[in-house]
């Protein structure tokens, strides 16, 4: 073999030298039919290949070493291995390689290489693989009772080679996922479930041949938790069955596989049914139904509970203890029936029970802890079962009491009697004492020489004294609770003072000043205190209390209050000590007919307590005698027989004295005077007021009112007087007179004369009332220019006008007392018009008139005038009528 490698290397390379030399050496090129050849074991497997090339190549077929080689239509047989000896066909005329009877041992990797002389070689590789033919497949499953929950393996097994494995279930493809895990001939479905359940089936294949082998998977599974059935229906928990009927229990779990077993107290049924026929009350009970899996090892149970039923007939109540009282430990209120049972619920007056952990529901009875009055009411047992309702009531009175007793006064005298009532008065004395049954009231008098025991609510008291006062005892008595209870109601008896209110009053003594406050009577008595004295006393009716002079500046003009006290109407009263001021002596005089003049001369100032009044005249005390008189309060001088002109007209001096200090008022009495006067005229002219005032220390007994002018009355042939004439004659205290009727366009005067007895003093101003003397004399000189009879009518107004003025220049009567002609004036010239007179109204004074002519008006309503003011004013102030001092 060795030389024929050496040949064929030298041929080949001979051949690529003449190639080279040639210039058209080619490669050898291998095609190969299939790179994999796949044979069944104990057959012949071809290994095919082909070629191209110039000349017949060189083949060698290598596995790790050479098995076999030769040249293309060589003359020389195949250099064959000696391992392969016999096995190999070779045709040397082509490349290819027969393997005889081939078996699991050939399958390899073979490789092909082919080369010339002056071409480049060329090699490829071929797989062979050996299959033995599938004859058997057997499908094994892990654990063999596979259980919902767990995991299960199926294992395909076969005979022969197989290189791949498929899985169905019921003829369709398993869709593997986390569940379905497929590995090499296994399939594993972890966490079974029963739907898992079903034909699995495994098929074995290879490129030889196929088989397939199919296995049912069974899942076991359950018990699942029963249900229980009763006459075919769904039960619950519990089932109610009337007495004599018939009952029937099935029992139904899913469960593969399954076993039934029904268990009533100790006796034990197998299967899923159990029926119970003509059903007594000792029937009645628990029935569970046990359901178990011998291949899960499971077990579940069911438990139904039958109730069985008579028809509910005969219900009752009744209470233990009977007759039940507040305080007891417990009342019981308890049901029986003739027959038949069921669940009884409660009612308290027609609605549930309250919310209360004291009620307690037993199976028989309605308990009641630590029952109170509050739990009295109607109770209704309603007894219930499924077959038939029965309701039954009972009035329960839980007794108590009394509790403490309320006493309440009443009065129609007095509307507070709680407090007091007053002697003579009619009480009535109201017991109350909450309880059940309603207490028994019995009393309990003050009086202890009353042997008797009032009974009853309420106790009247007619007419009742001092004596009755005290406390007055109400006993209540219950004779269920066997309690008896007491409550005492003090009764105060009074009677009111003497009088309203206490009296203060104060006394000197000496130089000291005694308080005194007094108020008597009353039941209790009154106390008495003064507030704001140096010390504060307390006493009984009367209360004295004495403050030395060298206190008393402190006290003047300071409030001092006596409190009484007392429970019916206490009072107070109160007195304020106060040295003497707002002394200004005053007088008043008085004329008898005779003409005799008596004056009284006044000091009353204010102070307390009164003061004690000293007189002088002039520097010299007085006392009373001769014609001076001094009242008993010393506060009035009398002077009878008063003489303007004999000395009595001086100066009078009291000094006002109490234990707090002194003033000192003087009076310098004149003799009678006008000091201010005014008049008012009416509109119509025909009502004239006069009005005047006095000096203050002026003595007047009365005033003379005076005119001049015509008659008040009028006749035809009367004409105005020129001599001043009384007119009225006033009092002392008047100030004012009304003179009517005046007859208007007349001129008047008017004056008031003061009168001391039948002594005049002088006179007041005089006042005048005058006539509008016509036209102006604007108007005079437009009718002459305007006309002859306009000038003939200007005539005659001023022949007139000077008759006016002759009238009023007439004498008038002196006075008796000569008054300055500067008191005498005329109305005439002013610097504002009179506008509700015609004429005008003035004093007369010196002097020419005044005015503007004869311009009309119209009067205003009344105007009032004195000597200090002046007439209103207007733009161009009307003619007055002149008047000329006399």
């Amino acid at each position: 073999m060795a030389r024929n490698r050496c040949q064929f290397t030298c041929h080949v390379v001979v051949v690529l030298v003449l190639l080279v030399l040639l210039g058209e050496v080619e490669g050898v090129t291998i095609t190969v039919f299939s790179p994999t050849v796949n044979a069944e074991a104990g057959t012949d497997a071809v290994l095919r290949v082909n070629f191209t090339s110039g000349t017949n190549p060189y083949v060698s077929w290598e596995l790790d070493l050479s098995i076999a080689s030769w040249t293309i239509n060589s003359d020389q047989p195949a250099d064959i291995a000696a391992a392969y000896k016999g096995r190999l066909t070779i045709d040397t005329k082509a490349p290819s390689l027969t393997l005889n009877k081939v078996s699991i041992a050939d399958t390899k990797n073979y490789k092909v290489t082919m080369r010339a002389t002056g071409e480049s070689s060329d090699e490829k590789i071929i797989t062979l693989n050996v299959y033995e033919r599938i004859t058997s497949v057997n499908v094994g499953i892990s654990p063999v009772d596979p259980v919902e929950g767990k995991d299960v393996t199926m294992t395909c097994q076969i005979t022969g080679t197989g290189t791949k494995y498929s899985w169905k279930v019921n003829d369709a493809p398993v869709n593997l996922d986390s569940r379905h895990v497929a590995s090499g001939n296994a399939l594993t479905v972890k966490s079974l479930v029963r739907t898992d359940k079903g034909q699995y089936s495994c098929t074995a294949e290879n490129p030889i041949n196929s088989l397939k082998k199919s296995i049912d998977l069974i899942v076991y599974y359950g018990p699942d938790d029963p249900v229980i059935k009763v006459d075919n229906a769904n039960a619950g928990m519990q089932h109610n069955a009337l007495v004599g009927s018939t009952v029937q229990l099935d029992c139904v779990s899913e469960s593969l596989p399954v076993s039934y077993n029904w268990k009533y107290s100790s006796v034990n049924t197998a299967g899923a049914s159990k029926t119970l026929s003509n059903i007594q009350r000792s029937q009645e009970g628990d029935y569970v139904c046990e359901v178990s899996n011998a291949k899960t090892t499971l077990a579940k149970s069911k438990t139904i509970t039958i109730k069985v039923y008579n028809m509910i007939q005969g219900l009752s109540v009744s209470t233990i203890p009977e007759n039940p009282k507040e305080g007891d430990a417990q009342v019981e209120i308890a049901y029986a029936t003739d027959t038949g049972l069921g669940t009884a619920t409660w009612l308290k007056d027609g609605t549930a029970l309250p919310n209360d952990p004291r009620y307690n529901v037993t199976p028989n009875s309605l308990k009641i802890n630590s029952p109170g009055r509050s739990d009295s009411g109607v109770y209704t047992c309603n007894l219930n079962n499924p077959f038939s309702t029965s309701s039954v009531q009972k009035t329960i009175r839980i007794f108590y009491g009394p509790e403490k007793p309320q006493i309440s006064v009443t009065s129609l005298e007095y509307p507070n009697p709680v407090k007091y009532i007053l002697v003579g008065s009619t009480v009535l004395l109201k017991c109350k004492a909450e309880g059940d049954p309603p207490a028994t009231y019995y009393w309990n008098m003050v009086n202890q020489d009353d042997s008797s025991v009032p009974e009853g609510d309420t106790l009247n008291l007619n007419n009742i004294q001092a004596n009755q006062a005290g406390s007055y005892t109400c006993i209540a008595v219950n004779d269920k609770t066997n309690k008896r209870v007491r409550s005492v109601i003090p009764l105060n008896v009074y009677q009111k003072p003497a009088s309203a209110g206490p009296t203060c009053s104060m006394t000197p003594a000496n130089s000291d000043l005694q308080f005194r406050c007094s108020w008597l009577g009353g039941i209790p008595k009154v106390s008495l205190k003064f507030h704001g004295l140096s010390e504060v006393k307390e006493a009984s009716e009367t209360l004295d209390q004495t403050e030395t002079a060298a206190k008393l500046p402190a006290l003047n003009g300071k409030e001092i209050t006596c409190v009484g006290t007392h429970p019916i109407a206490p009072n107070n009263c109160s007195i304020t000590p106060r040295s003497p001021e707002g002394i200004l002596p005053s007088h008043n005089a008085t004329a008898q007919p005779s003409g005799k003049v008596s004056v009284i001369i006044s000091c009353k100032g204010s102070s307390q307590p009164p003061a004690t009044v000293t007189w002088s005249k002039a520097g010299q005390l007085l006392t009373s005698a001769g014609i001076y008189t001094i009242s008993s309060d010393t506060t009035d001088l009398t002077i009878t027989g008063f003489n303007i002109s004999g000395g009595d007209l001086t100066t009078y001096t009291c000094v006002s004295t109490n234990p707090l200090g002194s003033q000192k008022g003087s009076i310098n009495l004149t003799g009678p005077a006008i000091s201010k006067s005014s008049i008012l005229v009416n509109p119509a002219h025909t009502v004239v007021t006069l009005t005047w005032e006095t000096p203050r220390d002026s003595v007047v007994t009365g005033f003379s009112v005076q005119m001049t002018g015509p008659a008040l009355q009028r006749s035809s042939t009367s004409r105005a007087a020129t001599d001043w004439r009384t007119i009225q004659t006033k009092g002392p205290e008047v100030r004012s007179t009304d003179i009517s009727p005046l007859q208007p366009g007349e001129i008047y005067q008017f004056r008031v004369k003061p009168m001391v007895g039948q002594n005049e003093g002088p006179p007041s101003e005089t006042y005048s009332l005058g006539q509008d003397p016509g036209l102006s004399a604007g108007a005079i000189a437009g009718i002459v220019i305007g006309s002859v009879f306009g000038f003939l009518l200007l005539l005659l107004l001023l022949l007139l006008l000077i008759l006016c003025c002759l009238r009023r220049k007439k004498q008038r009567k002196e006075p008796k007392y000569p008054v300055p002609k500067t008191n005498e004036r005329v109305a005439t010239g002013l610097s504002q018009p009179n506008i509700l007179l015609t004429g005008g109204v003035a004093t007369q004074r010196n002097g020419p008139p005044i005015g503007n002519g004869n311009r009309a008006y119209t009067p205003e309503p009344y105007t009032q005038y004195n000597k200090s003011s002046t007439l209103p004013s207007s733009a161009t102030p009307p003619a007055v009528r002149m008047a000329t001092t006399v």
